[in-house]
């Protein structure tokens, strides 16, 4: 006979393990039933009812089917799927995305790191909360059968089973925790095997990539054509000073004046690194996102037309794809066991590699990518003491200490406003100091290649933008489900060297002309091609900022978080 504490252990127990499914109900604004019910209401209410009942209907399976103390040990197989599906729901009021998750799974050690040692209170909140369910399943919840009738038993778990046959294929059923974790992860897992299996059919691929620049007569290399490519990370538009940003975020790029021209309108096709990037360097589309694993990358269309190419980066140390088209290039730097954890976590140290890469190429045409850590969380990390100018920072103090002085000043009576006035001062003024730096680190290419005397022409492009507690919504990072205008809209930036103004004014001239058209970051693959004279068959003039041909886009088509085709907000 069950006893009073095991009653009330049985209910907690039950509440732990749903709620993901209770917090889904109240917080999850992407819960919905495609069918031809004209009555939104009705559509809406069924769907969630869909969504309640899958939640707790896994776990109902369980129970009859399992005896109680067995079945809650089981359970805890599903204990890190529900604290993704809590964290991505309070991040994005959202069921957990296909991208965020790709992202948790093939996340480097740094970002971790980083992650953790920010907000170590809440895993530790966690780890408190999985010891105290153990403890009540040891000590209060006996090895029986929650019903003791076989028969009652068996209608139960066929009932599940029949739910799951006629509904399961519902898309409010495939929301629900932990069913969405665990197809979620299949198709991750599938998406690696794809690229993995990639190598074998594009090993024959080519572009038909054709040189099609000045020649070098000089045998000097001062005439060989020099691209360079700035991947920057969590790099969003408005807080650029030379995009009209009020503060000093970029004075040295701004003190070059027209020796940089910045496009007013670009946006990122996806607000995660992991599709962003390899999207930029292959001919992929978001109505044609397998491209990526049919075509060999931008680099590789240089390396055809007689380019030396190289990666150097101090991040995506895990990312398949990015890999994949690393190992491609003549050579590779990665930045080292050390920055794995992001120890060495300022950009600066890609530099020697440049210069290094810069004078083993001399003699060659070259394009070099440089993939930065840039801005991205944690923006304190990314820049050294003395860039701490715009105060106070997350350098001077973090968000615990914060919480805890103003939680000693005014109780645990928090209010909204004020802390959130806190907690956006220190990330905006954090984050303007990692770009400030960033700053510097782009001029300080452009320093190098100078040095060269060659043709060079360096594009510095975010892969996404990030939030910082903008508007009500009150939205932090990047990768949310929905998105935000603060995530896509990203700096576009170029500059040439004057020897490349004087042998290719037409295109430097058409840069100019083309500053204030509306374009995505898919532009980037026909816009380095075009600025190295590197010409492929299928080459897109309308497509490449340094074309006169280059046409605006009424509208930009992205993918959402799930991989599917979606409007970007402009």
């Amino acid at each position: 006979m069950t006893d009073k504490k095991e009653i009330r252990s049985l209910v907690a127990m039950v509440l732990f393990l749903i709620a993901p499914t209770l917090l889904g109900l109240v917080m999850a604004s992407n819960i919905e039933l495609s069918t031809s019910i004209t009555s939104p209401y009705i559509s809406t209410f069924l769907a969630y009812v869909l969504y309640f009942m899958a939640g707790i209907g896994i776990y109902s399976m369980g129970l009859a089917l399992f005896k109680r103390r067995t079945f809650f040990y089981i359970a805890t197989l599903t204990f890190v799927p529900a604290g993704i599906e809590i964290v991505h729901l309070i991040l994005n009021k959202a069921t957990t995305s296909l991208l965020f998750l790709y992202t948790c799974i093939i996340a480097e050690p740094g970002e971790l790191w980083e992650l953790f040692t920010t907000y170590w209170w809440v895993l530790l909140t966690a780890i408190l909360l999985w010891v105290s369910y153990l403890c009540l399943n040891r000590h209060f919840i006996r090895n029986e059968y929650l019903i003791a009738r076989p028969l009652w038993r068996y209608i139960i778990a066929g009932i599940g089973l029949m739910f799951f046959a006629l509904c399961g294929r519902l898309q409010p059923v495939q929301q629900a925790n932990p069913i969405d974790i665990v197809a979620q992860t299949a198709e991750v897992i599938r998406m690696q095997r794809t690229i993995r299996n990639a190598d074998d059919a594009l090993h024959n691929f080519r572009f038909e990539a054709t040189y099609t620049g000045e020649s070098d007569s000089s045998n000097t290399g001062n005439s060989n054509d020099l691209v360079v490519l700035i991947v920057g990370e969590t790099s969003r538009y408005d807080h650029w000073q030379i995009n009209g940003y009020s503060r000093p975020t970029s004075p040295l790029l701004a003190a070059r004046k027209e020796q940089i021209i910045s496009f007013d309108s670009c946006y990122s096709i996806s607000n995660l690194t992991a599709i962003s990037v390899p999207m930029m360097l292959s001919r992929a589309t978001p109505d044609h996102i397998e491209w990526l694993y049919q075509e060999k990358s931008l680099p590789e269309a240089f390396k055809e037309a007689g380019y030396r190419t190289a990666w150097i980066a101090d991040q995506s140390f895990t990312n398949t794809q990015l890999l994949r088209i690393s190992s491609a290039c003549d050579r590779a730097y990665y930045f080292d066991a050390g920055s794995k954890l992001h120890r060495s976590y300022m950009d600066s140290v890609l530099l020697p590699s440049l210069e290094q890469e810069l004078k083993a190429g001399a003699s060659h045409k070259q394009m070099i990518v440089l993939h930065s850590l840039g801005c991205h969380f944690k923006y304190s990390a990314r820049y050294p003491d003395n860039y701490s100018v715009f105060q106070p920072d997350l350098k001077e103090r973090d968000l615990r200490s914060m919480f805890d002085d103003f939680i000693q000043e005014n109780g645990y009576r928090l209010r909204d406003k004020v802390v959130l006035n806190e907690v956006r001062e220190l990330f905006v003024n954090s984050y303007d100091n990692a770009i400030l730096y960033t700053d510097f680190f782009i001029d300080a290419v452009i320093q190098q290649i100078e040095r060269t005397g060659r043709r060079a022409v360096l594009v510095y492009v975010g892969d996404h933008g990030e939030n910082l507690l903008d508007d009500e919504k009150n939205m932090l990072m990047h990768g949310t489900f929905h998105g935000s205008k603060y995530e896509y809209h990203v700096p576009l930036l170029v500059w040439t060297s004057s020897q490349y103004r004087q042998a290719y004014a037409n295109q430097v001239d058409a840069l100019q002309t083309n500053t204030n058209k509306t374009m995505s970051t898919m532009y980037l693959f026909h816009s380095l091609l075009d600025a190295g004279h590197v010409a492929i068959p299928d080459w897109e003039p309308q497509s490449s900022i340094f074309s006169d041909s280059c046409q605006a886009q009424r509208a930009v088509i992205g993918l959402d978080a799930n991989l599917n085709t979606k409007q970007i907000p402009l």
